[in-house]
């Protein structure tokens, strides 16, 4: 009869830690920057542009932040014992936090600019109780902050910690990158990302910064009255107005390309994805132009791979990859970018990794009912009436102008639901959704949790049903859905769902 085996004492022993000395720095300056603008209104309104009162009060704000901030970096603490990590904090009201190592689900390493120039990193901690971030270390060194990262990987390996210099040799050295991309692709990644997200700030800067700006700035009419050639412009013709304004409209779309390409390079700047196997075997995710962020995601933690695409980037054979995951990143989300911009074969070969395959192309997909668009259509157009009565009579032009819109609208329904397929194939559910934002959701059967059919007003009289498929880590707003198939055969794909996921139980 053999011996038991000996459980290791937990060793608690390590010292309690403080954070790096330089974190009150980066601190400071974070709550500094948050507050310039309460001083510029101070210095307009209360000081009266008095520069010496504006003085005393921004040296004033820096003196008590620098010392709150001194304060608290004093009064946090952590401890990596062999099992858990502990974290107390607070000034008034002190906390102690146990966060074991079987309860981390994932850890993440993010960069901040001021963060990278003095080789330091915040450490994230995601238990996946549902909070976000349940642990924070946001001033440790790189080296360490990579061995506590490490340290929690091979615990939950069951293996002993190794030291991070061969963790990266591993990762970057013997083994190619199972996806990368260079300026190139990230630039035909950021002429899909069309956005204003440059003009949204532009705005929010000039509605906090308004008492800056003379009175009726946002007038047009004022604009117009200054021109020194108004008469000019009185005297153009219809046509050159038009042009006048297609130009406007042309700028406009000129501005969403560059902001969707800055975007892009800032978010995905040396996008590069590796397969790591020391500790859990996870994909390994590093990217950011000012914030650099090196997260793990464990495979086991894989629910489901979306492919995300449209019909002009599907055109030139461009996709998107995203895997659903237990694990949030940096910011909660659970939609994990694994190639932004890549081709069908190198997002197969990612997939590969995870056990998850893209359908082939000889699957024959399933498609809904017909009702999905034409019931939306007639509830388009009704509504489409209902407006333009309201702008006058049969004989005013507004009436055929907003019944215009009804073809395009109900054009895009159409379209819409011949994107709306799915089938069920080798223990895997496959979903096609969207036109315009087309998605294929690619899902095996052993993570589904939930499957529920229901039936609006809508669908009692065609006998028609939605089917509502959970899965963890998924969204409760937004979960997967087969919409507009006949009662019958929903019922009867349920019960195919939910008796293959019995016989292939969900793992992680």
């Amino acid at each position: 009869m053999s011996e038991p085996t000996e459980t290791p004492p937990v060793q608690d022993s390590a010292p309690f830690r403080h954070l790096h000395p330089l974190s009150i720095i980066l601190k400071s300056l974070s709550m500094i920057g948050r507050n310039i603008v309460a001083i510029a209104v101070l210095h307009f309104s209360l000081f009266d542009q008095n520069i010496a009162y504006t003085m005393l009060a921004a040296a004033a704000l820096v003196v008590l932040v620098a010392g709150v901030t001194a304060l608290i970096w004093s009064r946090f603490t952590y401890q990596v014992t062999d099992r858990e990590i502990r974290i107390k904090s607070g000034l008034l009201n002190r906390n102690n936090r146990s966060i074991p190592f079987d309860r981390i689900q994932d850890v993440s390493l993010e960069q901040k600019l001021p963060h990278r120039l003095l080789r330091l990193a915040t450490v994230a901690l995601e238990t996946g109780s549902g909070g976000g971030e349940d642990g924070q270390l946001e001033a440790l060194t790189r080296s360490d902050a990579e061995e506590l990262r490490d340290t929690i990987r091979d615990y939950k390996a069951g293996r002993n910690a190794v030291s991070p210099d061969s963790i990266e040799q591993v990762a970057t050295e013997e083994a190619p990158a199972l996806f990368a991309m260079d300026n190139r692709r990230i630039f035909i990644a950021g002429l899909f990302n069309f956005s204003f997200v440059l003009l949204a700030i532009l705005g929010a800067l000039a509605q906090n910064l308004d008492f800056l700006l003379p009175d009726d700035f946002f007038d047009p009419r004022n604009w117009f009255d200054a021109l020194p050639d108004q008469q000019i412009i009185d005297g153009l013709s219809f046509w050159v107005r038009v042009a006048g304004v297609l130009g406007a409209i042309f700028s406009l779309v000129i501005i969403g390309f560059v902001s969707g390409i800055i975007r892009t390079f800032i978010r995905e700047y040396g996008f590069r994805l590796d397969r790591v196997d020391s500790g859990q075997p996870g994909f390994r995710r590093r990217r950011g132009l000012f914030t650099l962020t090196d997260m793990v995601m464990p495979i086991h933690r894989v629910q489901a791979a979306i492919i995300q695409t449209g019909p002009v980037r599907q055109r030139y054979g461009w996709y998107h990859l995203k895997f659903k995951s237990l694990a949030g990143d940096a910011s909660g989300e659970t939609d994990h970018s694994a190639a932004p911009c890549a081709t069908r074969a190198e997002i197969n070969a990612v997939l590969g990794q995870c056990a998850i395959r893209s359908p082939g192309e000889t699957v024959p997909f399933h498609q809904v009912s017909s009702a999905l668009w034409w019931r939306r259509a007639l509830l388009a157009v009704l509504l489409l009436g209902a407006i333009a009565m309201t702008s006058g009579t049969l004989f005013h032009s507004g009436f055929y102008a907003v019944l215009l819109l009804a073809g395009p609208v109900s054009l895009f329904l159409f379209l819409s639901w011949q994107q709306h397929q799915y089938v069920l194939s080798d223990g895997q559910l496959f979903v096609r959704s969207g036109w315009w934002r087309r998605r294929l959701t690619l899902l095996p059967l052993s993570k589904i949790q939930t499957v529920d059919v229901s039936q609006t007003a809508w669908d009692h009289p065609l006998d028609l049903a939605t089917i509502i498929i959970g899965i963890a880590g998924g969204s409760a707003v937004a979960p997967l859905t087969i919409r507009a198939i006949g009662l019958d055969r929903a019922s009867d794909l349920r019960r195919q769902l939910l008796s293959r996921t019995a016989s292939h139980p969900a793992i992680g």
